[in-house]
Order: C-alpha cells, then structure tokens, then sequence
C-alpha cells in the first residue's frame, strides 16, 4: 500500500465541522436533517416517489469545494446554494420541495413562524416552481406553499400564520391517513429543538 494511503489510515475519523459552526448550528442542522427524512418517509410511506436533489444532498462535494475554495458568490453559486431538498413524483408531475423546520411562534395570540426573507427571495428568484413543505409541531404538523405565493417582508424574516399554508395532504392526499403517526416524530424533533435553546 502507498506510503500516503496508509497514512490516512492512521489518522482518526472524525468530522471536521467549520471553524464557526457553533454547537447549536450543528443541532439545528441535525434537526433539519432529520425533518428533511420524516417528510422523505412519509412521502414514500404513501407511495410517493422522492429523489435527492438538494445542495446538502445530492451535491454535498460540490458544497465543500464552494466552501473550500471560497469561490465568490455569483447566480450560479447562489442557485445551487438554494436548491430544493427533493423532487417528488405523483400522478400530477414532478414538484421541487424544500423543507423547513419550524417552531410555533405566536403573534397577536395567532400561531406562526419565521421563515429568512433572504432564503425567500433567493427561492423566488432561482426555485420560483418549487413548494416549501413546512414541518412543525402544530396542528396537522405538515403544511405547504408555493414559494411563487410566499411575499418576502422587509425585515430579516417574516411572520407566517399556519393559516397562510395548505395541509401537506391537499397536495398530497395518500398521507392523510399517516399524518398523526409520523406527527409523533415531529413533535419529538420539536422537544430536541426546545433543549437546544
């Protein structure tokens, strides 16, 4: 074996994250991560067919040459950084899905979230066809939205009231009935948010 080859054998496995990613951006990765794979599971559970198509996905040795390489931001760079996690296949055609993981928030007493108006802006300018599957620990705990319908704010993020989304079931009727099984899931990935605060 090459002198080199085994001096990488030696060296211990172990992953290297960013200089600045703290431990709660590792968590809250974790848990995007994971609400990425409920959504995955649940869409398959029903007799969807999803494929990878993200950045973190589908083009993760990609992401680590931008982020090496510190190549500077330019549209191509900034629409592969806004890739949709998924395409999923169903009877009506292809749709581009970018999940997101969200807390309640409540605003004037009406439940809500948050969502970054640059992400917003960035998925309305380059992903304009894609739907953001929202997952959080409320009511049917999956909902969606076109992006096309999704107005930024001017603020840094803007407030959402869950009214403002569609049930994930009007989109996609055969996870009705699986819903409240994998909601448990979403309700223990949003305990693992509120110990990460």
């Amino acid at each position: 074996m090459p002198r080199r080859n085994l001096k990488l054998l030696n060296r211990p496995l172990e992953v290297q994250l960013p200089r600045h990613h703290t431990q709660a951006f590792s968590q809250s990765l974790v848990i995007g991560a994971a609400a990425k794979e409920i959504l995955r599971s649940l869409l398959e559970a029903s007799q969807y067919k999803v494929y990878p198509f993200g950045y973190e996905s589908s083009l993760s040795s990609l992401k680590m040459h931008i982020w090496d390489s510190h190549i500077q931001d330019s549209n191509a760079v900034e629409r592969v950084r806004s890739m949709p996690d998924y395409v999923v296949s169903s009877e009506k055609g292809l749709k581009l899905v970018e999940v997101k993981f969200r807390k309640r928030s409540d605003r004037d007493g009406h439940p809500g979230f948050y969502l970054k108006n640059k992400d917003l802006n960035r998925y309305r300018h380059y992903w304009t066809e894609s739907v953001i599957a929202l997952i959080s620990p409320y009511g049917d705990r999956f909902f969606c939205q076109d992006v096309s319908n999704l107005i930024p704010g001017s603020q840094d993020a803007k407030w959402f009231d869950y009214d403002e989304f569609h049930s994930l079931r009007e989109v996609y009727p055969e996870t009705g009935d699986k819903l409240k099984a994998f909601g448990v899931a979403v309700d223990k990935l949003g305990s693992l948010w509120d110990e990460q605060k």
